[in-house]
Formats: C-alpha cells, structure tokens, sequence
C-alpha cells in the first residue's frame, strides 16, 4: 500500500544510513579506442594486467601486447608498470617503464587506446562513464558521431591490414532527404533521421560499427566482411528502411506518414589500400547508386592498387 505524504515527510527526517556506493575506489575508464565507454574498477590489492591476451583486463586494440601494462592502485595514485610490450606505454606522449598516476591521469596503449585512471565513488564513476560515452554520440539520433568513427575506422583497417581480416564500408544516403524538409519541415525532418537510424541499428550485425556521418548520411563499418557477406547486410539495410514510416504531426494538420529510401555503396578494403582509398570507392559507389535510381544498392567497381613508392636509397 502507498504510504501518505505525511509518512514520507516525517522518515525523510531519519538520518539515511550509510552507502558503500560513496566509498572511494580506483576505476579505469577507456577514453578512446575500440572499447570506449567502458569502466572497470580495478582491485585495490594487487596489480591489474592489461593486454589482449591472458590478462585481467582484455583490451581489444591491434597495438596492444598479449601482457602489455599492469597497474596498481597505491593510496590516491595508482603505480603504472609497462610489462616490456611491443609499441610502448605513454603518458603524456612519453614512454614509460614506470610511473606513478594521480586521479585523472590518462595514459595511451595500442593504435587508439586511451584510458583514465580515477579515484571516484561508484556514483562519480558511473557519471564520468555517461560523459564519455555521450562525447561519443550525435544527440539526434543517438548513433556515434563522426569523429569517434573516423577514430575506429583508422583503428580498423589497421588491424584488417595486419590479421589479413576483410574490412567492408558501407555509404548510405537518404533519397531526396531535402523534400521531406521542403514540404513537412524540418523537424520532420529530424524525424525521419532518427526513423532511419533505428531501422539501420535493426538491422546491422552486433560486430558492425554504425555512425551518423552528417546531414542524411549514414555509415556502416562492417567487421571481417567481404564484398558478399557486406552487399547481403546492405540490401537488409535498405528493406529495412523502406518499409519504416515517420509518423509526424503538424499544427491541426492530419497525421502522416512519412516514407523514405536510402541508396547504399558498398566497398571492401584491398590489400594495399587506406581507409581514405575504402571510403572513396564507397562514396564512389552510392554517388552511381543515387545516379542510377535510387533506393538500391550498389558494390564499388575493381580497383587497381596503387603503386607504392620506392625508398630512396
């Protein structure tokens, strides 16, 4: 049974006993890399060994050593050992073999991982997480933004290069976006943005890597995909989003539905290229898939790679 107001006003008197969330402990928050966001409160009596192998704390960056670094946590710092990894532990853009951290002081590991290491509650430590993943979004529509892709998206094709793993880009472009603002307005039109997201989120794999890239367009990064595998989750993409509808209502106006389609480019990464040759032949390839029609997807023609440049001798 619901208790009264008068019963709630004379227990909020009563002194709230005390919580063991506003207890101080040591936390690794990951500020960039392939698992950014996360938090991991660290074990206040021993060392915590960080690497992509048998570690206690599995980071899952191509850079990073099988037993890269481990850190401790002593008094209000925390003792940082590098464990004689491959590319280095770095604080402030030095090497270390060891160094004592303070709360909030941050150190980089592998191709795009960065964390900090913080002494915080749990209600502090769960705060600063929500700030770092939000950094990470477009407000919009919740996906990440275009800086944290073009981040992974270099990670990535790092890792693909060096596993010999198939990487795949996918371009998406809204189809004649700039009528639905023409005729219902633009916050219909922000509407309808946040409709296609949630159709393209439905639809990608969990490994895939989704970004709002600006404006209309959309982008997937699909992980150990190849050109098959990538055009099969482009075409899923694009039914997905044909048969959604943005139910929008203006004024006294009856309620529509607005409908949308979206061309999809699609590319898979080559032996020799960058992600700067990837994203222009996936660019290359929905710029013909909207000149062709429309609502279709379309894989990039066979590149010729590069010449590499010879060293001077």
């Amino acid at each position: 049974m619901p208790r009264s107001i008068d019963k709630l006003q004379a227990t909020s008197a009563a002194p709230a006993p005390e919580r063991s969330a506003l207890e101080k402990s040591a936390f690794l928050l990951v500020l960039s890399g392939p698992q950014v966001g996360e938090l991991y409160k660290l074990k206040p009596d021993q060392p915590t060994v960080i690497g992509r192998g048998e570690a206690d704390l599995r980071i899952d960056d191509d850079g990073i050593s099988r037993r890269h670094c481990s850190i401790q946590p002593r008094g209000r710092g925390a003792l940082l050992v590098d464990l004689g990894s491959a590319n280095g532990t770095y604080v402030d853009g030095e090497r270390v073999r060891e160094k004592l951290l303070g709360s909030d002081d941050r150190f980089q590991i592998g191709v795009s991982t960065t964390l900090k290491f913080a002494i915080a509650d749990d209600m502090e430590a769960a705060v600063q997480r929500k700030m770092a993943e939000a950094a990470l979004r477009e407000p919009l529509t919740g996906l990440y933004n275009r800086r944290h892709f073009q981040e992974r998206f270099a990670a990535e094709v790092a890792v693909a290069h060096r596993h010999h793993r198939a990487l795949s880009l996918l371009m998406i472009d809204v189809d004649y976006f700039k009528r639905v603002n023409d005729k219902h307005g633009h916050l219909a039109g922000d509407e309808v943005l946040k409709t296609v997201a949630r159709a393209l989120q439905q639809g990608i794999r969990i490994e895939d890597i989704l970004a709002r890239f600006g404006g209309e367009e959309f982008v997937v990064l699909a992980r150990e995909a190849d050109l098959a595998e990538a055009m099969a989750v482009a075409e899923r993409l694009r039914q997905l989003v044909e048969v959604a509808q943005t139910r929008w209502e203006s004024g006294h106006d009856v309620p529509v539905g607005i409908a949308v389609t979206v061309s999809v480019g699609v590319a898979q990464l080559g032996e020799e290229e960058t992600e700067r040759d990837l994203f222009e032949a996936a660019d290359q390839a929905v710029y013909k898939a909207k000149k062709n029609g429309r609502n279709r997807v379309l894989a990039a023609g066979t590149r010729t790679p590069k010449p590499r440049r010879r060293a001077r001798k």
